[in-house]
């Protein structure tokens, strides 16, 4: 699930719409999990939503509108979750943020091999980040709190595994000087 619903206004544009590799960043990020068949992808969006949809080709990604992304990072959990459960999907939940390049096929894989249940987080250098990974029996939980899933796991530690992964913590962008900071690190144009 790639949450994309919150505003950018400090960068004055959609990130999700950045340009990244000949394409947005969000479109990058879903065509990369679409190839690294994780299924099924779905995008949360909210700010911006119809603008954003207008712009993108995101594939078989399926895109759900968060109506009260305003609430926080929490809501569209709650919302990305709770369109899975209705769509009967059994699996563990991978959770990556929209603004976020960077995450490899590998990063995610290692979390996978890792994951023990209930939440598993990766520790980039001590720091704990995105994505992560949310068993289908900890989803209600998650859901009910209404929180973003690292609060959840400070508040819970016996519910986390948490997976070091040797590389500096990923940069979200968040405002215009990120965007080529992000292009250098990552490689993109």
């Amino acid at each position: 699930m790639v949450l994309a619903a919150g505003p950018s206004e400090a960068l004055g544009e959609p990130v999700q719409l950045v340009d990244w590799n000949e394409k947005t960043l969000l479109e990058s990020l879903v065509g990369d999990l679409l190839s690294w068949d994780l299924d099924p992808v779905v995008v949360v969006l909210g700010w911006q939503a119809d603008e954003i949809i207008a712009a993108t080709d995101l594939g078989s990604a399926v895109v759900v509108v968060n109506y009260e992304w305003e609430a926080g990072l929490g809501s569209s959990v709650t919302v990305g979750l709770d369109h899975l459960a209705r769509e009967r999907v059994a699996v563990p939940c991978v959770i990556m943020l929209g603004n976020q390049p960077g995450i490899s096929q590998e990063d995610i894989a290692t979390l996978a091999a890792e994951h023990a249940g209930d939440l598993t987080i990766p520790l980039y250098r001590y720091e704990p980040g995105y994505p992560i990974i949310i068993d289908r029996m900890r989803w209600d939980d998650v859901m009910s709190r209404q929180l973003p899933p690292l609060e959840i796991a400070a508040a819970h530690p016996r519910w986390v595994t948490e997976v070091r992964i040797d590389k500096p913590p990923l940069m979200r962008i968040e405002v215009k000087s990120d965007i080529a900071r992000a292009r250098d690190r990552f490689g993109a144009a």
